[in-house]
């Protein structure tokens, strides 16, 4: 049984089912590994984010001439990590969407299409009661940090205007 858009080459022995089954696993490790560096990202940018509200919460306890610029400086700088953070979210999400597209098709020539019956039984992702997709809540958390860093630059900025 051939795929629209997969290769039309023909397996040079009986063993196509097998063969089928090893890129099939392959593929899933392939996926794995993007949820894997998914993960990572979000660690290393909570942690960036989360640190340098640390450092602008300490400069703030200090009484010297700049340190509101310095406090915009920092929450300027980590709104556009936040930004890049969103981003790399939003490019994982696309990268895995086509993964498990992939997945699917090749589920069709195996016996069981464990993956496709399991998105079926989450509502594919539509049906919030069932499954709330994972990278919709991840990209939450830079935006909250936005929000929480676009509101430090308000106040400095009142500071520094108003008194």
């Amino acid at each position: 049984m051939k795929l629209k858009n997969f290769n039309e080459n023909e397996y040079p022995d009986s063993r196509e089912q097998e063969h089928i089954l090893e890129q099939y696993k392959m593929y899933i490790e392939s996926a794995e590994k993007v949820s894997d560096r998914r993960s990572n990202t979000n660690t290393f940018y909570l942690t960036l984010t989360t640190s340098i509200i640390g450092v602008i919460g300490y400069v703030k306890t200090k009484d010297f001439d700049n340190n509101r610029y310095l406090v915009l400086g920092l929450s300027i700088s980590a709104i556009f990590i936040c930004i890049y953070w969103y981003i790399l979210l939003e490019n994982y999400r696309k990268l895995n969407s086509g993964k498990f597209k992939v997945i699917h098709k090749i589920e069709e020539l195996l016996p069981l299409n464990l993956f496709n019956v399991e998105w079926e039984k989450l509502g594919r992702g539509n049906d919030k009661k069932h499954y709330k997709k994972m990278s919709n809540v991840e990209k939450g958390i830079p935006f909250i940090f936005v929000v929480l860093l676009l509101f430090i630059i308000l106040i400095e900025i009142f500071k520094i205007f108003c008194g």
